[in-house]
């Protein structure tokens, strides 16, 4: 016997699956908010923990210019700054409250060639920084050609250096395109984006890579900042002047090749000799040069070798530029801080740059 349409039992059918729907839309919808209040939780966790480690950073940064006041103000071995000093250092991790901790080092930009001398603060091309580029491309076994691409990079001009400088017509035709920066660097990492230097070519990531440890991007509105002989790379040391080639290995002050690992900061500063592989000295005590007149005399004793270290070459045994790494480790993130610190000459430290997980 059929029902009708409109009979009891029919009806009781109905009512039961619409109240199966309304259950399953109801718990479809708890789910649902369920799930958006744990996404609100855990990324208002996250947030609290990038908080809390941006805060440990600018501690850190505070802690470091501390350090580097308290350098200036002792004013050992004639106030010059070496891999002898406080500062230079590696701190290792350090616990503190709420589960985090604290490590990072110092290093010395001075150290290093710095890209934005290759123009001046007009914008206008620096012949002798150029030709100091060179070399230093040479000792690290970089095409020189490359140097062409850094400088039009720099310069103010859009006209690219031949043969194989770059400008907008060669950039705005990559993918994703740009413009040159034509402008000085604010960090290293912009070497990336030069004609060259691309992470994209596994020969010229390579490249970058190797020549990461030895430049440095500096302001030149005072004019083009100089190499620390105490600090320097035998690389950078062997780009200061043509004639120091082949004198780097004596005049270097670093004891083992753990500049190389830069940016990190675990051992940078082992300055113990070893029988390694890395070991550039042996059974032999650097002292810091105390002036460069003490640097000239080793470079070139009574003369002898006749070298030209006029003031046109650019060192000094004094650095007022600065990279703090900073790694703040948590139970949620690790966060690693780069800050370019600006000394003057009563110790004060300023900020230039600061950066997060990248240089």
């Amino acid at each position: 016997m059929n029902r009708s349409p409109g009979s009891p039992g029919r009806q009781r059918g109905i009512a039961i699956v619409t109240a199966m729907l309304v259950v399953a839309l109801g718990t479809i919808t708890m789910v649902s908010i369920v799930s958006r209040q744990q996404l609100v939780l855990q990324r208002e966790r996250n947030e609290a923990a990038i908080g809390l480690a941006r805060d440990l950073a600018v501690s850190g940064e505070r802690f470091a210019a501390a350090i580097l006041y308290r350098d200036r103000q002792d004013g050992l071995r004639e106030n010059t700054d070496s891999l002898e000093d406080d500062w230079a250092q590696t701190l290792p991790p350090v616990p503190i409250d709420e589960g985090a901790a604290l490590q990072g080092c110092i290093v010395d930009m001075q150290g290093r060639f710095n890209l934005n001398n290759l123009a001046d603060a007009d914008g206008v091309p620096v012949p002798t920084a150029f030709e100091q580029l060179q070399r230093l491309l040479i000792e690290l076994g970089i095409d020189t050609v490359k140097a062409q691409a850094v400088l039009d990079w720099v310069d103010a001009d859009i006209d690219a250096t031949l043969p194989d400088g770059a400008e907008d017509d060669y950039y705005s035709g990559l993918t994703p395109a740009y413009r040159a920066g034509n402008a000085p660097m604010r960090s290293a990492s912009e070497l990336k984006l030069v004609k060259g230097f691309s992470p994209s070519v596994e020969e010229e990531a390579e490249d970058y890579e190797r020549l990461l440890p030895h430049v440095a991007t500096l302001p030149v509105d005072a004019g083009p900042t100089a190499v620390n002989v105490n600090t320097a790379t035998p690389e950078v040391i062997a780009s200061i002047a043509p004639d120091l080639k082949g004198l780097e290995g004596d005049l270097t002050r670093w004891e083992t090749g753990a500049y190389e690992d830069y940016p990190d900061c675990e051992d940078l500063f082992d300055l113990s000799a070893d029988d390694g592989p890395d070991a550039l000295v042996a059974d032999q005590e650097r002292l810091p040069y105390e002036s460069k007149l003490i640097f000239g005399d080793e470079a070139d004793p009574g003369g002898a070798n006749d070298l030209d270290l006029g003031p046109e070459t650019g060192y000094d045994v004094r650095s007022s530029y600065f990279q703090l790494r900073i790694d703040v480790l948590t139970e949620a993130v690790r966060v690693s801080q780069y800050t370019l610190f600006q000394r003057d000459e009563q110790g004060r430290t300023r900020v230039l740059y600061r950066s997060r997980d990248t240089i």
